[in-house]
Parts: structure tokens; sequence; C-alpha cells
């Protein structure tokens, strides 16, 4: 699947750089809501910040990709209770991702007026992680937080809960290649937009995860085009 996703993003962009009548980038910030479908139903804020790039094809119709930068994560209160033999505690663990995305779009335009235009575009996009950066805040029943000797690996505590089973699920290294579907709907005027865009991610996280909708997105921005 991530083969087709990519060769896919490919050929679109390569067809529209070939019969573009005009392209324009565009430097655009926005900010962000983020959701963890599964893990940690809380939303969590986030930025957005790189170019787009619109490859206009008729005066309605275009492709609209770039290159962006945006993290996301989740947060897990009381991830279960586990202990070792120093200590008692409940998990309380948060996970942040840092990716860099490109889109592939097709964007629809419509004339309000003489200066403003509508915009709607929907399409993929692949995200390539930069890195991965775990936080524990582990809440000890019993025991205290022991010397770095007796940690695991990267300052997590090793323990296991009343079934037997262990935490290290809960920091496992998730894949660094992301899949999935965005949409966006703006105003245009003067060269400046501002834009609605949600992002659904597909992609497998972990290596036994299924292909499924896993994180939401919901981005705020604005950007200026400049011609080319």
């Amino acid at each position: 699947m991530k083969k087709k996703v990519v060769l896919a993003c490919l050929l679109m962009a390569s067809v529209c750089g070939v019969y573009a009548q005009n392209v324009t980038l565009a430097p655009e910030a926005g900010i962000s809501a983020v959701q963890r479908y599964g893990w940690g139903q809380e939303w969590r804020p986030s930025a957005k910040v790189g170019v787009a790039a619109d490859f206009n094809l008729t005066r309605h119709f275009g492709i609209e990709s770039g290159l962006f930068y945006t993290f996301r994560g989740y947060s897990i209160s009381n991830g279960g209770t586990y202990s070792n033999e120093n200590s008692t505690w409940i998990e309380n663990v948060s996970q942040t991702r840092h990716f860099l995305q490109i889109p592939v779009m097709a964007q629809f335009r419509w004339n309000l007026n003489k200066d403003t235009k509508l915009f709607f575009g929907v399409g993929p996009y692949v995200a390539f992680c930069l890195k991965n950066k775990f936080d524990s805040n582990p809440y000890y029943l019993e025991g205290s937080l022991p010397g770095m000797y007796e940690q695991y690996y990267d300052g997590f505590v090793y323990g296991k809960d009343a079934w037997g089973n262990d935490n290290l699920y809960l920091y496992d290294e998730a894949r660094r290649f992301d899949w999935g579907v965005s949409s966006n709907i703006g105003i245009e005027t003067h060269h400046w937009y501002a834009k609605l865009q949600y992002d659904l991610s597909l992609g497998k996280e972990g290596k036994n995860d299924v292909i499924g909708a896993n994180y939401h997105t919901l981005t705020l921005s604005v950007g200026y085009k400049l011609g080319l």
C-alpha cells in the first residue's frame, strides 16, 4: 500500500508539472488540533508550516501540493497499573511525532467577485516521520522513581500488571511512513488566502496495526501566493 500511495502522488505531481498553465508558491502557517483515535481521546494543539504549490490547469481547476512540517501525537492517562520489585505505579504516557508531509489534492475554484475566490480541495498525502519522542510521567503508588541503572531504556521503567502483561507496548517504536487523505476549503483575495483543512491519517502506526483511521487533524492556516 505504501508504494502505491507514493507512486500515485508522484504521478499526479509529474502530470501537473507538464500541463500546468501557471504555478504559484505560497508560504503558509497554521494552528492545528489533533486527536488520536483509540489512544487518548483528548484533542492536542499542534502547528503546520511550509510552502504550498498550486499547479493551475484551468481557471477553475488545478492540483495543490507542497511541503509542510507538522507534529501530532497522543496522551494516555492511566495506561494501567504496573509494578516491579521496587515500585508500583500508574502509567501516564505521551508521544509526539514530527513529520514532513506532502499533499497532492485536486483543487476546484469559483469566482465570488472580481478579487475573491472560493476554493475546495481533496486528495491523498504522504508523510515521513523525522522524530518520535516519548514522555513518561508515572504516578507512583508505592516506592519512587528508580535510579538510572534500574531503568530498561530511555528512562522508562519496566514493569508488569496484575495479569503478567508488561508495559513495553506503550513505548513501541512507531513506523516512519504515514499516508492518508486531506481536504480543505478556503477563501483567496489579493494573493492572500485562509483555509480550514482536515487530515485523516490512515497508515499503520505500529507493526501490529491495520490500515484505518488514526489521527484526525483540523488546521486553520493562512498564506500568501507568489507567482512563478
